[in-house]
């Protein structure tokens, strides 16, 4: 991380501060500390969880990494596709889920055990989607297996998809409220459908698995899930942090904590497609370049142009050569993150599942033919969340919104655009490349890793790559895969090393595919 302070970005009550600062000591050694609460509870440990879970919900590595930004302070390795060892502490930090629900009253266990299944799927899913087989059946039996075996991909997205199913059943049986919950408020409603949102996301991440592994039942569980219809309704739905004024709940990309925010630079990747389809977002994400619009940056026989206009807004090159592309930045001839992120405390929402996203799900799955219905619809559906939500999380002020004003006539034109209308004329390939390259928009700043993960899946959109600067060793390819960490090598070797025989011979590589993809 590139921030010189990191503050915690959500509502923290004094609990959660004591839970933070504490959770490396042991439970005996806090009920015997006199400055610290006697007793842990249940709501301490799901708040420790769900903050954690949410401060996933952007990163600018993942910005890097899927190309929208430009880090022009230092070389940066997720830049330049050097990526190596990945972690399981989400997985290992699963144990104070465990201890959340043996904490939790009778009366409580429902919603308690919805959010640990809801938890354990989301913690294996991210690290199995980043390295590959990683041990799952006997991972949290600490007490049995110390040196737990790796379970193959597919065994263990089956075991996320049943996780996911019963967190659905425990919150769909319970009326009941998670404690200490600083965004849902513990509705267990909100919680099964965020669950099943998550459900649709894993399930459409094993696309490429759907025909060949038939008792995973890619296409038949999908299909479930929507027509049950406890799925997001609304922006209002979406699971996201929203930052307030407040000490400690500000916006972190603020440049009193990211000193260096101002010398990211938006990239041709983001900002072709956003300038050919005239897409407002532009205005709502970004600032135009200082040296174009501002005039003591302006340079001497240069024509001074209106932060409306969409040459004001130049790209880098997210696989140019570092020093050409630093150069831009220090002369200010770079797009910049609009004043919301840099300058605002309250900033913009930051999400973690979210509505627009849903939508862009279910139009590829109607496009492939997994569930009915007009792929189109809800293609339309993704389209109008994104700018509706861009449109309500920043201030109606010209000095975030460069008098460019998302209303709903523009949206209705943008929707029949000359690329942006959906092409029903044209073949399955050129309308599910609409569908990508939408959600790949609307998820700037949010979804963390998700945009990566896709291009991972579908090559779309394209990214820069360019041989002579690309650190991969496989110079004209994006790494496909995060290393197993170190101390699994330390402490867990004889397994680790059957894993790696087993999926790729024995070799250790960020190149290498994982059954998911394959």
């Amino acid at each position: 991380m590139k921030r010189n302070i990191y503050k915690i970005i959500a509502s923290v009550t004094l609990v959660t501060i004591f839970f933070f600062t504490g959770c490396t000591s042991s439970f005996d050694e806090l009920n015997t500390n006199p400055d610290a609460p006697t007793a842990v509870t249940p709501g301490m440990l799901a708040t420790n969880l769900i903050l954690s879970h949410l401060k996933s919900s952007n990163s600018d590595n993942s910005e890097l990494f899927s190309k929208r930004l430009f880090w022009g302070e230092q070389i940066d390795n997720y830049q330049y596709n050097r990526i190596s060892k990945g972690s399981f502490s989400s997985i290992r930090a699963l144990t104070n889920a465990q201890k959340m629900v043996e904490l939790a009253p009778e009366i409580d266990q429902d919603v308690y055990t919805g959010l640990y299944y809801y938890m354990k799927a989301w913690a294996f899913y991210r690290t199995t989607m980043e390295m590959g087989d990683i041990p799952y059946t006997q991972a949290l039996d600490v007490d049995t297996y110390t040196y737990p075996v790796y379970d193959e991909q597919k065994e263990v997205f089956r075991g996320i998809l049943n996780d996911l199913q019963l967190a659905d059943q425990y919150f769909g049986a319970t009326d009941r409220t998670i404690s200490g919950d600083p965004f849902y408020k513990g509705n267990p409603v909100l919680w099964r459908k965020a669950t099943n949102v998550l459900r649709l996301k894993v399930l459409m991440s094993l696309q490429k698995r759907a025909e060949d592994t038939p008792n995973l039942k890619v296409k038949e569980t999908f299909a479930q899930i929507v027509s049950e219809g406890n799925l997001f309704e609304g922006n209002q739905d979406n699971l996201q942090i929203i930052y307030t004024e407040k000490d400690g709940q500000m916006n972190p990309w603020h440049q009193d904590y990211t000193k260096s925010i101002n010398v990211y630079g938006a990239t041709h990747t983001i900002l072709d497609p956003l300038k050919a389809y005239k897409d407002y977002r532009l205005f709502y994400y970004f600032e135009p370049a200082q040296a174009l619009t501002d005039p003591l940056y302006l340079p001497e026989g240069t024509t001074l142009l209106p932060p409306n206009d969409w040459n004001a807004y130049p790209g880098v090159d997210a696989a140019g050569f570092f020093t050409t592309e630093q150069t831009k930045i220090s002369s200010r001839m770079h797009t910049r993150l609009n004043n919301i992120y840099r300058l605002s405390y309250v900033g913009v929402p930051s999400i973690r599942l979210g509505y627009a996203d849903m939508n862009f799900i279910l139009a590829e799955a109607a496009e492939r033919g997994w569930i009915t219905g007009p792929a189109k619809e809800y293609y339309e559906k993704g389209i109008r969340a994104s700018f509706e939500f861009v449109r309500s999380t920043v201030p109606a002020d010209e000095q975030y919104t460069h008098g460019m004003d998302i209303t709903d006539s523009y949206i209705d034109e943008y929707l029949q655009g000359e690329y942006t209308a959906y092409k029903q004329g044209g073949t399955q390939q050129e309308r599910l490349q609409q569908i990508w390259m939408q959600a790949y928009l609307a998820s700037f700043f949010h979804l963390a890793w998700d945009s990566y993960f896709e291009y991972r899946r579908t090559g779309y959109p394209e990214l820069p790559v360019n041989p002579e600067t690309n650190l991969n060793d496989e110079k004209d390819k994006i790494p496909v895969r995060w290393m197993y960490p170190d101390r699994e090598n330390n402490y867990n070797k004889e397994e680790l090393e059957a894993a790696l025989q087993r999926q790729w011979g024995g070799v250790e590589d960020v190149n290498r595919v994982m059954w998911l993809i394959k």
